[in-house]
């Protein structure tokens, strides 16, 4: 292939009213974007087989534009092709627009450096280089159970938890007791996770915020990945059906998709997970190779929309150590967020549960 660069162009169109152009965009490269199209898992190492990464900037304005992105290699040689049709999404924020470009690359990428520029209106606003990287070698685990660190009684998590308490100026959010947010705006206290029995239905998980009522979910080990399979927010427990599937054990497909959805609900409610890896996560023991998966549950009302994206990362040995859940606000221009990043984790001393056939294909 000749060309040294490739545009992917979209002509996106925001119906309200503008403001005065802001600073030159931060240019991001992600895996995706959550709700409110905020960056999933921000890089600028890309492995070679992940061929649909995405975009993201914010604007100054809401008007009608013509977003493009531009893609040059730096010293990366080898042939490719890239699609010459763009997806562009946009999200109303407080001083504008954010913007999420995808162009997905048809064939694994050329090894080396690259850059990538995006243009509003034919005028680059800003830029990111980034490098390719061969895919790293799929792990190996002893089971399902490992992704999630252990799943024997007695097993501890203790996390760092925070709630952005104003996501925009004059839209505050409350959390319980916690009335005073810190000096970079968020609420924080402290989030425990216990698996408390080995049940038939699976391991039971007992989660408890600050000081505030437990929740438990039961979660089973299959051949196909981690479920849950039954839940008791405080009311009364509710059996999952289909069991649903959370995360998938590894294979040597690097991105991979499922959607699960309860018996007798609509297909179009499904909800969707997408998972890559391995790739490096940050962990309380230091940089780890891992998995990051993200679930959109679509909006009731809408399914065209996203109701809640929540990103998980799983460093097998450890369990989850980062989650991020994003509820776009309905008339607010803005989202809820709220994360959680794991400070300790303590291994049970009684036996593995065993991994049990998953029987229902969501």
């Amino acid at each position: 292939m000749r060309a040294l660069f490739f545009i992917v162009a979209a002509a996106l169109a925001l119906v309200q009213a503008s403001s005065e152009a802001a600073d030159t965009p931060t240019v991001q490269l992600a895996l995706d974007g959550a709700a409110d199209l905020s960056p999933v898992y921000p890089t600028v190492i890309i492995p070679a087989n992940e061929h649909d990464f995405v975009v993201i900037f914010n604007y100054g304005d809401r008007q009608n534009h013509h977003i493009a992105t531009k893609f040059l290699p730096i010293d990366a040689t080898g042939p490719f092709r890239i699609t010459t049709e763009a997806r562009a999404e946009a999200f109303p924020t407080p001083d504008g627009a954010r913007f999420l470009m995808r162009q997905p690359f048809l064939t694994d990428i050329p090894v080396g450096r690259w850059t990538m520029a995006a243009e509003v209106d034919d005028k680059v606003v800003g830029s990111v280089e980034f490098k390719v990287v061969p895919p790293a070698t799929v792990l190996k685990l002893s089971s399902p159970v490992e992704l999630v660190g252990s799943l024997s009684k007695g097993t501890e998590w203790t996390y760092r938890f925070r709630l952005l308490a104003e996501p925009r100026p004059g839209l505050k959010m409350k959390l319980d007791e916690i009335r005073d947010a810190d000096a970079q705006g968020w609420f924080k206290t402290t989030l425990l996770q216990r698996i408390i029995s080995l049940d038939p239905e699976g391991a039971r998980r007992e989660q408890r915020r600050g000081n505030g009522p437990a929740e438990s979910a039961w979660l089973a080990a299959t051949d196909r990945g981690l479920a849950l399979t039954r839940q008791d927010s405080g009311d009364s427990p509710q059996t999952v059906e289909p069991a649903q599937l959370m995360v998938l054990s590894p294979n040597e497909q690097f991105h991979r998709s499922w959607q699960w959805h309860e018996k007798d609900t609509d297909p179009e409610l499904s909800q969707k997970y997408q998972m890559w890896g391995p790739l490096p996560l940050q962990t309380p023991q230091g940089e780890r190779s891992g998995y990051v998966v993200l679930q959109r549950i679509p909006d009731p009302d809408d399914p065209t929309k996203v109701a809640t994206s929540v990103e998980y990362e799983y460093a097998p040995g450890l369990g989850l150590v980062h989650e991020v859940v994003v509820n776009p606000i309905r008339g607010a221009d803005a989202a809820a967020r709220i994360e959680l990043d794991l400070a300790t984790m303590t291994r049970g001393s009684g036996p593995e549960p065993e991994v049990r056939p998953y029987k229902d294909s969501p």
